[in-house]
């Protein structure tokens, strides 16, 4: 039996094996002369050969070995013996020997297997599979680093359960992570902008964060230049929040354990409540409408939470002005004290706030859409212990668009 192996520099010598369960093929470097690293004379005497097992893909369905005839030559001029380099074709670590397509397979594969399965599938070692990607997720994300950032976007996400933290970076422009940092507190943020260098982070226009004080802490250290946003999607929460204390205490009719303990119809409609009055269809608005007909005090509330919203819908920074002062006039009318840490939290964020509007309506959302992408790996992982592993990982799925 013959094969074609389609790779370069590579003569089949014969095969060795030719089983359903096995194809092992002897190949050797087509190259007849080389040169000697002592003397720098040319030889082509061949003193021995030794024998390298090669990992590759499989062939017509059967797992393939390459049986590598590595030469040893003997310098005619300088009668030194040396080994025959390394073929650009085939990848080694430690005593593994793969061919550099394989190593492009299994990099393409983890976005999509474990690390584990991909072990058991080729027959190597875990630790080898996990190497390479750490390899290739280094050098890919050191080329995305060297290029200008203008947008830079920051969130959290959980490593596992028990609260355990990693600060994911992203290109807002490209859509390319940039790093997966060990904790969210204002140490992991400054670290890779000290990494990224000075010149780098003078290119960063506008930062989008969540309303971390660590995070903006460490945005006033170093990038004080560019323009701070908050993501609107957590000034929302923000928002809700009043309206959901508000609904907690007034729906309990009874005591714990009681039936009913809460008033059926607000509970059963608190999902309908933070729902915004442009987004109800006529059922939903009729049923909602005859809820809060009952309790004045959250229909109050929820004119309020509406009223926020407007600062998210208006067009300019007047507008927004407007609908934040409509909503100040409001509570002073009727005061709720579980509005009362919102308007503090307002005073607060408020530059941040307002600064969507300054920054053409600049969202948190591709990053949101990346988070969930390493949430799906870490299902597939069965979960990370490893930090540095989630990065390696998670970076090579975040490839963003040049």
């Amino acid at each position: 039996m013959s094969v074609r192996l389609h790779l370069r520099r590579i003569r089949v010598v014969e095969v060795i094996k030719d089983l359903p369960e096995l194809l092992l093929v002897a190949v050797e470097d087509v190259r007849r002369v080389v040169r000697c690293p002592h003397c720098g004379f040319n030889t082509s005497r061949v003193h021995d050969r030794r024998r390298v097992r090669v990992t590759d893909l499989t062939y017509g369905g059967r797992p393939t070995t390459l049986m590598w005839l590595r030469r040893r030559f003997r310098c005619g001029e300088c009668g030194k013996g040396f080994l025959e380099e390394a073929h650009p074709e085939f990848v080694r670590n430690r005593v593994t020997w793969i061919t550099r397509r394989l190593a492009r397979t299994l990099v393409r594969d983890v976005n999509h297997l474990s690390i584990r399965e991909l072990s058991r599938r080729w027959g190597l070692g875990w630790h080898f599979i996990m190497g390479l990607v750490a390899a290739w997720s280094t050098l890919v994300v050191a080329d995305r680093r060297q290029r200008r950032c203008r947008i830079l976007m920051a969130d959290e996400t959980s490593l596992r359960k028990g609260h355990r933290y990693v600060t994911v970076l992203l290109n807002g422009e490209t859509g390319g992570g940039l790093g997966v940092v060990k904790h969210r507190d204002s140490q992991a943020l400054r670290g890779f902008l000290v990494s990224q260098g000075h010149r780098w982070c003078r290119g960063v226009k506008v930062v989008v964060t969540d309303g971390s004080e660590a995070y903006r802490t460490a945005i006033t250290s170093h990038l004080g230049h560019a323009i701070h946003v908050v993501d609107r999607f957590h000034v929302a929460r923000w928002f809700a929040s009043g309206l959901i204390e508000m609904r907690r205490r007034i729906q309990r009719v009874g005591p714990k354990g009681s039936r009913p303990a809460y008033h059926p119809d607000i509970f059963r409609s608190r999902y309908l409540q933070l729902r915004r009055a442009d987004r109800l269809d006529d059922k939903a608005r009729t049923r909602l409408e005859q809820i809060l007909a009952s309790q004045p005090e959250l229909a109050h509330a929820w004119q309020l939470y509406q009223t926020l919203h407007r600062i998210y819908q208006a067009e300019n920074d007047q507008e927004a002005n407007q609908a934040l002062g409509e909503f100040i006039n409001g509570h002073h009318t009727w005061t709720l004290p579980e509005f009362e840490p919102l308007i503090d939290t307002l005073l607060k964020w408020g530059d941040e706030i307002f600064a969507f509007h300054d920054t053409d309506r600049i969202t948190n959302g591709r990053l949101a859409g990346t988070n969930a992408k390493p949430g799906v790996l870490k299902r597939i992982g069965y979960g990370f212990i490893s930090s540095t592993n989630l990065g390696h990982r998670a970076l090579l799925l975040c490839p963003g668009v040049p």
